[in-house]
């Protein structure tokens, strides 16, 4: 692609020369880490669990050309086509989390997936990004009237209603990770917008009541709590081991394959995928990392500020807030600073469901961040 005619106006052409090339360099980057990775994690858990030592890493390539393609293809996308694809991804991810309530299996104390042709799907990771696009495009257009609803009621209102909708089956999973990144996001996204500071009043107060429903009503979430405020506790293996992983690898790390401590982490794949790159790879590979997720971040926000775009900010800005808390989670589990969530790091952690949903993410930014084509046209002739 690189030798693409600068008088070549084809589709391919248009693409090639409106992404943001080094962001789509900066993801596929953790893209790769993460398969190196999950080669090295995945073959400890693998044979723990009497499956062939590259179980995981043969899935995770499968899972990986598959979301790299879907991601790709999203890049092509208009604004209008977005918010089509989001209209129809959200409400089949909506019909599945009602299904997931009715007949998804309880794994780990709970219920957040759906078995479809031996496959385990997990519809929260997917409505995600759907859910960013719908609240952003609601929220940009809050002054526009609905035809067949009230004055009073407003887009704003109906993206609240969207926001309580889900938060109702996430917590009934209970799943209370992914329910305060659905409240951070939509906060950010007010906060983009200059929204009115009463509405964030009523989200963390929403948010802090939902953290006290979830540790009252459900022994899932109560026992995790606890364990975070009372460790060392059962269940603390994984944050004392991650610990340990942490300090084996030092600066510089043990080496690829070398680690010993993930042998002793149930999760060295996922969730406590972090750890083990520490422990083979050191300190300054992991700070590497951060500093590569912070440049997606912060590289995302610069572009999109130059569109001067509400919808285009919203959106964007919702799903890199989406992205950055993931990884801050992610990490925060790791050094016993959360409890643990479930959460996994964007590219990086092994699942089929969390790859392709955070591939939908990027592929999306990707898309709404292009420059004008007829003003990069113009500068390269």
């Amino acid at each position: 692609m690189i030798f693409i005619a600068r008088n070549d106006d084809s589709l391919l052409s248009r693409w090639w020369w409106t992404i943001d090339h080094w962001n789509l360099i900066q993801m596929l980057a953790l893209a790769i880490i993460g398969s190196i990775m999950i080669l090295a994690a995945g073959s400890a858990v693998a044979i723990r669990n009497n499956l062939p030592e590259l179980h995981f890493f043969i899935h995770h390539i499968y899972y990986l050309i598959l979301s790299v393609s879907v991601m790709i293809f999203t890049t092509f996308l208009s604004s209008k086509g977005i918010i089509r694809l989001s209209i129809i991804g959200f409400i089949i991810c909506f019909i599945l989390l009602i299904l997931v309530m009715i007949i998804g299996p309880d794994i780990k104390g709970a219920s957040r997936w759906l078995i479809i042709s031996g496959f385990s799907v997990q519809p929260s990771e997917f409505i995600k990004p759907f859910f960013v696009i719908l609240t952003a495009y609601l929220i940009s257009n809050q002054y526009k009237a609905i035809k067949f609803l009230p004055l009073f009621i407003t887009r704003l209102h109906i993206s609240l209603l969207l926001l309580l909708g889900i938060l109702l089956f996430l917590l009934k999973q209970p799943d209370l990770g992914m329910s305060v990144i659905i409240i951070l996001i939509w906060s950010g996204q007010l906060f983009l917008a200059g929204i009115s500071l009463r509405w964030f009043f009523l989200l963390f107060s929403l948010l802090g009541f939902g953290i006290l429903l979830g540790y009252n009503i459900f022994p899932h979430v109560k026992r995790r709590i606890d364990c975070f405020i009372n460790a060392p506790c059962e269940g603390f293996d994984q944050i004392k081991n991650s610990f340990l992983a942490y300090e084996s690898g030092g600066l510089l790390g043990n080496g690829p394959g070398d680690g010993i401590i993930k042998n002793k982490i149930s999760d060295a794949h996922t969730d406590f995928i972090f750890p083990v790159i520490a422990e083979e790879f050191g300190a300054i590979f992991c700070i590497l990392i951060l500093l590569l997720s912070c440049s997606i971040v912060i590289r995302g926000l610069i572009r999109v500020y130059s569109k001067n775009n509400l919808f285009s900010l919203l959106a964007v800005g919702g799903l890199l807030i989406l992205f950055g808390i993931q990884v801050l989670l992610n990490v925060s589990v790791t050094l016993g600073i959360v409890p643990t969530t479930g959460i996994t790091f964007p590219f990086i952690s092994y699942g089929g469901s969390s790859l392709l949903s955070i591939s939908i993410s990027m592929g999306i930014v990707l898309a709404l961040t292009k420059k004008d084509y007829s003003r990069q046209k113009y500068e390269r002739n």
